[in-house]
């Protein structure tokens, strides 16, 4: 355990919701593949869609910064991650963040889970109920819970990474 910001009762909440809502798909190999049908409109370049990819992670998370009029500060506080990692991400237009770090900037921000669902598909992730970090991380967002000292002792009891 990380520290004692969770009272027993929020653990066992926390443990019939995960418990509810996990997917165990390891050994699951049933896969359906459909058949493609061609398409007779021309089809896009590779480098036309790499110039036209659209909105950036940095675009929407500054973007997400701005309108909810957020001190960016305290966002990295609250998202307990680093003011050099913040700058990174400012600086790197490319730059391409881990799920974790979504997950963090999510709970700094007070994201609910239809904008944290939002920023890590411009990430290239979504949740899923396969991982229990997902879980953990809905459950918050859920109970509109954004103390990430409660988050990652909840992490930490399923002996998962924390954020």
């Amino acid at each position: 355990k990380i520290m004692n910001y969770l009272s027993e009762e929020e653990f066992l909440d926390i443990d019939a919701f995960v418990s509810r809502r996990y997917r165990d798909t390891r050994g699951i190999y049933d896969f359906h593949f459909h058949e493609i049908t061609s398409i007779s409109v021309a089809e896009p370049t590779l480098d036309y869609m790499l110039k036209n990819q659209g909105e950036t992670f940095q675009d929407r998370l500054f973007k997400l910064i701005k309108e909810k009029n957020l001190d960016e500060v305290e966002v990295y506080k609250k998202a307990n991650i680093s003011r050099q990692l913040f700058s990174k991400i400012r600086s790197e237009k490319d730059y391409h963040p881990t799920k974790n770090t979504v997950f963090s900037l999510a709970i700094g921000m007070k994201l609910d889970y239809k904008e944290t669902s939002n920023l890590l598909a411009i990430a290239g992730y979504a949740f899923t109920s396969a991982s229990k970090t997902d879980l953990v991380i809905q459950y918050f967002l859920n109970h509109k819970d954004y103390n990430i000292y409660k988050v990652n002792e909840a992490l930490a009891h399923y002996n998962l990474e924390i954020l």
